[in-house]
């Protein structure tokens, strides 16, 4: 409880408190975000895919994980719900945990058409066959001129085709290609030592807590995930080793949603799955993989 005299003694630091929860609301967009249901290899929220398209892709799709074990899947949806395409993306391959448990084999190609935006998430046990540069570049080549003349269906079935081409033996040309492409920094990721960024999070925390005393622990969340949100410290999908005390602060691990519930998660070398992409039922699912590795990211 706050009385007056804590509310005295907080004195000119309440206006910086009310700009950092300001900021953690900006760092959660989408606190009651929801998922489209996993139906199948093709799953077409999004509307833009028509029956013939989804039928050709999933029967690809299919005879690529009969054959490989990997699992691609191809999800279009309404809206990212405030979401960058590369946390949406993430969370979506989280969520429908594409890939086998064992080797993280998933594929995500993900289209948000009223957003223009574009991902293709890959496990982590793909991103040595299909690393970031050769998805960078089948979006550039195989997509982004589709999508800008609305031809949503083209664009998806020729990243596909090149998805597969990749992943049954063309990786190596793929990365000869991609290595011989002028490489742009991505711009908006800061680069930070994790040693800089973990001493950023104790001296700021530390100060907050002294301050505060029994707040100080809020305090200390609000930055946290502010400094994770302008990515100071690692996201959910890099965490490694030390990093995961971070977990605790976000909302980056596997959310299961009201409606979209699975009891257990086959761990198989491949999935039972439906072509049918307007199908609700939750008797598919992904083969137990745990998080994307990698990937890219375009827009049109």
């Amino acid at each position: 409880m706050i009385d007056a005299t804590t509310t005295g003694r907080l004195g000119p630091w309440r206006g910086l408190l009310a700009a950092l929860l300001g900021l953690l609301v900006l760092s959660v967009p989408a606190a009651a975000q929801t998922f489209p249901a996993l139906t199948g290899h093709v799953v077409d929220e999004a509307g833009v895919l028509d029956a013939g398209a989804r039928q050709a892709l999933a029967t690809k799709l299919a005879a690529l994980e009969a054959k490989t074990s990997d699992q691609v899947v191809v999800a279009t949806v309404r809206s990212l719900e405030g979401y960058t395409v590369e946390d949406y993306a993430n969370r979506l391959f989280r969520q429908w945990r594409l890939g086998q448990s064992t080797t993280n084999n998933g594929v995500l190609l993900l289209v948000a058409p009223k957003d223009h935006k574009v991902r293709i998430e890959v496990g982590y046990g793909l991103e040595g066959t299909l690393p970031d540069a050769v998805a960078k570049l089948i979006i550039e080549e195989r997509m982004v001129s589709h999508l800008r003349a609305n031809q949503f269906a083209s664009a998806v079935s020729k990243a596909v085709d090149s998805i597969v081409d990749v992943l049954t033996g063309d990786a190596v040309e793929w990365k000869k290609r991609a290595a011989s492409r002028p490489h742009a920094p991505d711009a908006h990721v800061i680069d930070l030592p994790p040693a800089v960024g973990f001493l950023i999070v104790l001296l700021f925390g530390g100060v907050f807590l002294v301050l505060f005393g029994a707040m100080g622990f809020i305090v200390f969340a609000v930055i946290v995930r502010g400094l994770i949100a302008i990515r100071l410290l690692p996201q959910f999908k890099d965490r490694q080793g030390r990093w995961h005390w971070l977990d605790r602060f976000d909302d980056g691990k596997p959310v299961v949603h009201s409606g979209h519930s699975r009891a257990a998660w086959s761990s198989g070398s491949s999935s039972s799955w439906s072509d049918s992409s307007s199908s609700s039922s939750d008797s598919y699912s992904g083969g137990g993989g745990s998080s994307g590795g990698g990937g890219a990211s375009g827009s049109w």
